[in-house]
């Protein structure tokens, strides 16, 4: 039984290098969720079978070691600041575009667990690292394809994302890839052997160079500098090893210089790549997101300094601290992109410190341990080093988490290693009583069914709730009536994806609502299903800008300002700075007949950041409806004029007015720019009947029957219509 069980861990543990390989097309985000579902479902299984065998045989129960109370310790704060988050359902359970939280924390400590309890030698996890580095030439060969263009690069642009969807993610996962490629390079093996893995350690290499990620880059250069520095001084005096770390240091060095020193040539500006590296400066991180999110993140963590806001908790950090400026950037983040900005957020003091402490005892283990060889420690001090840098400047997700767990596990394993036999053993008391004659049917029965409610509620209801929100996106533009049970669906019961099918359910609830073919009770039971999930939410989490705002944004499709200015009001104490949510309440304003409000909100947006080219736009119509002509002129000095042409709702603010002429005026140069877009004639058209141009109206009309030969039985109706003194 023991043989049996100790098989299947290990068939389930080598799978998960694999896991990067997982995209699945059938669900949302499906280069995040296909791969976390499957490893979860994999973790699980193989965490039951570990905890069945480990209870049976005490050889295969963790032994203690700094690393492992760490780990412990840092699951811990954790916890507790998910607990007291602002959002503790989300720290727990996180979203589908992330798959993190504490459930996704739990499943790599499970993986710790199993890993450092049965990978007892040397010669495992030399296998268990050289299946990584061939699933990496896997990637490899893949992202080739991709620079040949027979497969997509899934983010669009130069930069291969693998099957990551992003490049960035695919950059962290080569560089672990190539120290681990380098870890069994020195190992003891054939010159054949070697050979192929310094080749996949090139490729690898190349493939890094391709994502054009410049932290995962940067930090592989640096890993590999205190690697060879590392070997230089701790290699005995004249070994080859010795001279090649020197030669390898000399290299980084003057290559690093001479690239340095040539990056505003036309070789480096010409290469896309290459120039992404020669622009880094201190200035260029002014146009970045981080540049404002980080002092957010600093501000958050004075608010919450013991155990921050919880996993996930950065989003009402961003709301709250929001800088205006930041109107070109994405208008939800969600991370802080630095991985100890994150922490101190996400868990306080005690967060970031339990965090570190992981590294620390890493270290620790590394340097005491005397199974590693120098040129081992050397690199995966490297790694190490590479990784911080790297989280320096993004964030974890499943592929870097899962990484480095094993690493960690890896550290655990030297260091326990070089114990004796007795020491570092954990109290057997609980698992003997365990694998007592009576009581081990009972550990067994509850394995399986803790395992069997895991896999349902942390697995199979989200994969329900996924493939239901990507049912109702399907029908979103079709043109036949459906069952109003794929919009209602994704919405009935609260679970992990409820907050993400409010994002995306009801638009295509929209569509579907305004289908001509659809009846009144469709139409009834589709809303009230959107409005009561959104009330729901609300309710339980009232600090949700986001939801408030697509909230405010549904009503106001149905013209309920009533209910949707209200919504809009409480987005703003949550989210003070924010031009978007006074534009928006603006222009519901303006739909309501509040012209002097609305033009207020204008305003207010505008002087938040007078450089923000929508805010003063906006402004600018607003001062239009109030016939502020001075004001008007002043805000649109200098404006773009084909941008003031081609915006619709300047022509509808003309139109408003009662001024058909200047309208006509605006779309007849649209006209003359697109010669072939029917719609503006017909435009034009309606702006000389209104102006009571109607011979002019007819001739427009007859320019759409020349072009679009289709269109001239109605064409000629409205012609008709229109000599005979009605407006058709």
């Amino acid at each position: 039984m023991n043989r049996v069980l100790k098989n299947l861990i290990y068939a389930g543990l080598f799978l998960v290098p694999f896991i990067p390989f997982v995209v699945a097309e059938s669900l949302l985000f499906p280069f995040i969720t296909g791969k976390a579902f499957l490893y979860r479902v994999l973790v699980e299984i193989v965490f039951a079978l570990w905890l069945s065998l480990a209870i049976r045989n005490p050889e295969y129960r963790p032994r203690a070691s700094w690393v492992l109370k760490s780990v412990a310790v840092f699951m811990l704060v954790v916890l507790v600041a998910d607990i007291f988050a602002l959002d503790s359902y989300k720290a727990f359970w996180s979203n589908y575009e992330r798959m993190e939280g504490f459930i996704a924390l739990a499943h790599h400590f499970a993986l710790f667990l199993v890993l450092i309890s049965v990978f007892k030698t040397k010669e495992i996890w030399n296998k268990f690292f050289a299946v990584n580095v061939g699933a990496s030439a896997i990637m490899a060969f893949y992202s080739f394809l991709q620079l040949a263009g027979k497969i997509t690069i899934n983010q669009g642009g130069f930069r291969v994302d693998g099957t990551f969807g992003n490049s960035a993610y695919l950059g962290i996962y080569m560089v672990f890839n190539i120290f681990l490629a380098a870890m069994l390079f020195f190992q003891p093996r054939s010159k054949s052997q070697k050979y192929l893995i310094g080749l996949t350690a090139l490729v690898d290499i190349v493939v890094l160079y391709f994502t054009a990620t410049r932290g995962a880059v940067l930090g592989l250069l640096g890993g590999a500098f205190i690697a060879f520095v590392y070997m230089a001084i701790k290699a005995n005096r004249g070994e080859v090893i010795r001279k090649a770390a020197l030669a390898f240091v000399s290299v980084l060095v003057v290559g690093s210089g001479i690239f340095w020193s040539v990056r505003n040539t036309s070789f480096v500006k010409d290469n896309m790549v290459l120039q992404r590296f020669g622009s880094i400066s201190f200035d260029e991180i002014k146009n970045q997101g981080r540049y404002f999110v980080w002092p957010m993140a600093i501000e958050g963590f004075k608010e919450n300094p013991i155990l921050g806001w919880g996993q996930e908790g950065f989003s009402s950090v961003f709301n709250k601290n929001y800088d205006p400026r930041m109107y070109g950037q994405e208008p939800w983040f969600d991370r802080t992109h630095n991985i100890i900005l994150d922490w101190t957020v996400n868990a306080g003091a005690l967060g970031i410190i339990s965090y570190l402490l992981m590294f620390v005892a890493l270290l620790y283990s590394l340097r005491r341990s005397s199974d590693a060889s120098k040129e081992e420690k050397g690199l995966l001090y490297g790694l190490l080093f590479a990784y911080l840098f790297y989280n320096l400047f993004i964030f974890d997700q499943i592929g870097s988490y899962i990484m480095f767990f094993t690493i960690l596990s890896y550290a655990h394993y030297l260091f326990v290693k070089s114990l004796p036999l007795n020491q570092g053993l954990t109290t057997n008391i609980f698992w003997d009583k365990l694998n007592s004659v009576g009581m081990r049917p009972i550990s067994d029965s509850l394995i399986v069914i803790l395992s069997i409610v895991a896999l349902y509620f942390v697995n199979y209801v989200p994969w329900q709730q996924n493939k239901q929100i990507i049912d109702a996106l399907k029908v979103s533009n079709s043109q036949t009536v459906v069952d109003a049970k794929i919009f209602t669906k994704p919405l009935q019961d609260y679970h992990m994806g409820t907050a993400e099918a409010l994002e995306h359910v009801p638009n295509s609830a929209l569509n579907a609502i305004n289908n001509a073919q659809s009846s009144p009770e469709f139409r009834q039971e589709v809303f009230d299903a959107v409005d009561a999930a959104f009330m729901n939410h609300l309710e339980s989490f009232p600090f949700s800008v986001r939801h408030r705002l697509f909230y405010a944004m549904f009503l106001s499709r149905f013209g309920l300002y009533d209910k949707s200015i209200p919504e809009l009001d409480e987005a703003i104490k949550f989210s003070p700075r924010k031009q978007s949510l006074y534009i928006e309440r603006g222009s519901e304003l303006l739909q309501s007949g509040k012209t002097e409000e609305a033009v207020a909100d204008f305003k207010k947006a505008y002087e938040l950041e007078t450089s923000y080219d929508e805010a003063r736009f906006t402004y600018a119509l607003g001062a239009i409806l109030v016939r502020d002509t001075i004001l008007a002129d002043e805000l649109l000095k200098n404006f773009p004029h084909d941008k003031l042409v081609n915006d619709d709702r300047y022509v509808s603010v003309l139109y408003q007015l009662g001024k058909y002429n200047e309208a006509a005026l605006v779309i007849s140069e649209r006209i003359e720019k697109n010669p072939t877009n029917t719609q503006n004639y017909l435009t034009l058209a309606g702006m000389y009947l209104q102006a009571g141009r109607r011979p002019e109206a007819i001739l427009e009309i007859q320019k759409v029957i020349e072009i679009d030969p289709t269109f001239k039985e109605k064409g000629e109706y409205f012609i008709s219509e229109i000599r005979a003194g009605r407006n058709p």
